[in-house]
């Protein structure tokens, strides 16, 4: 049961520090470090995260090639789905980080977010959680759910939003079923490295 608060948890520690802080590092420092990281560090020894096979491997890399592509790609030729420079320099100053050096923000997302949070939720919480459709539909809600902050500040219109929190919702369930399919973690937590590659290349571009 006290792994099921922990996956509650998680989205608070999100909505509260963007919310109520304003602060991406301290959504960094609370949820991604202690949190992420150190559930796994200190609660997750005997634990299989699925790092120790190379099932699934191959496709992860293939997955984190594609998917660092598709989303400049997509930019390029629809960028009205995509939040433009001013909005996205707005929201960076809402979250108290510097616009005109966004550089320390997209490395850490770009090396830190995607392993943390695969760590977290696919190899952690999954392994321990994961007993039939309900408890991965409630795996997939939790992860999906705290995305909307985000989204909610940098989607561009109504279709935006729904776009984007769909791609997150299909993005966690396919991360899920990847990690119970392969019983490996390298398919998702590449894939989502390579997804948050993407994003970051697009903000450095709007940002340049």
């Amino acid at each position: 049961m006290h792994l099921w608060i922990l996956a509650i948890i998680a989205p608070l520690l999100v909505v509260i520090g963007l919310e109520v802080f304003h602060s991406v590092t301290a959504v960094f420092v609370s949820y991604h470090l202690v949190l992420c990281l150190g559930s796994v560090i200190f609660l997750g020894r005997g634990t299989d995260l699925g790092l120790r096979t190379r099932r699934g491997l191959p496709l992860g890399i293939a997955l984190l090639v594609a998917l660092a592509v598709i989303p400049p790609l997509a930019f390029k030729l629809l960028p009205d789905l995509f939040p433009d420079a001013a909005l996205l320099r707005q929201v960076l100053t809402n979250w108290n980080i510097d616009p005109s050096n966004p550089g320390p923000l997209l490395v850490f997302m770009a090396l830190v977010n995607g392993p943390a949070e695969e760590l977290f939720w696919r190899g952690f919480l999954q392994s321990r959680l994961l007993r039939g459709w309900p408890s991965a539909i409630a795996l997939v809600l939790l992860f999906s759910s705290y995305h909307l902050v985000t989204i909610k500040d940098l989607a561009p219109g109504p279709g935006g939003m729904v776009l984007m929190f769909s791609g997150v919702v299909a993005a966690g369930a396919f991360w899920t079923w990847t990690r119970w399919r392969w019983n490996s973690l390298w398919p998702s937590l590449l894939s989502h490295t390579g997804a948050t590659l993407g994003y970051m290349a697009i903000c450095a571009w709007l940002l340049r």
